[in-house]
């Protein structure tokens, strides 16, 4: 992956993780939308759609409070979720938080020194810190090429193919398919397409891996 391209993904994969933890207050919302037309990923099928369904949130003058209550509704922060965030619930037979999978997904933070921000209150496997942790893989990787070491770009790069491909990659589409039919605002429609096109392209840019 050259610069560019590792700095483009990671600052989607940045947004698209940050808007599943926290929703868009007013002025993210309105910043949100005046770089729509600069998304830079385009001409893929889930991001076009997504980028449409974000316009027709704006239009429909969805405000910063629909977005929120849709969100909270959506990931149970106010109450049961109707989509659970967290890949253990989804993954694992018992459904419960902080299962074997968080576990799995706190050892490959630490093995390129990162922590999930609420270690041990909130679990390491929502859908929106690995979505950041793969954000800052992908700047550490950025990093160590801009510093002339290569070897250790390609194997944070290959820590982060992996990690894709056995966690997100693995279970975020299916609950993003979820989130767009239950959703009640365009935004959080729009969100959930632009966040499987993310992972398609990070998915088609990482190295290949047997």
């Amino acid at each position: 992956m050259d610069p560019q391209q590792l700095e483009s993904i990671a600052a989607m994969l940045g947004v698209v993780g940050r808007l599943h933890r926290e929703p868009p207050g007013d002025t993210e919302l309105g910043l949100l939308r005046a770089l729509v037309d600069q998304w830079p990923l385009d001409a893929a099928p889930d991001s076009d759609a997504g980028l449409e369904l974000w316009r027709a949130s704006a239009d429909a003058g969805e405000d910063a409070a629909q977005i929120r209550a849709d969100h909270d509704r959506l990931y149970g922060v106010a109450a049961k979720a109707v989509v659970a965030p967290f890949e253990s619930v989804q993954r694992e037979k018992d459904r419960l938080v902080f299962g074997q999978a968080t576990h799995q997904v706190r050892d490959a933070y630490a093995r390129l020194g990162l922590q999930a921000p609420e270690l041990n209150r909130e679990p390491d496997d929502h859908v929106g810190l690995e979505l950041d942790f793969l954000s800052q893989a992908l700047l550490l990787a950025r990093d160590a090429a801009d510093a002339g070491d290569a070897a250790a770009s390609a194997r944070i790069l290959d820590a982060a193919a992996d990690f894709l491909r056995e966690h997100p990659r693995a279970w975020v589409p299916d609950v993003m398919a979820t989130v767009r039919d239950e959703a009640d605002t365009a935004f959080m429609r729009g969100l959930a397409l632009l966040t499987r096109a993310v992972l398609d392209a990070a998915d088609r840019s990482l190295p290949a891996r047997d």
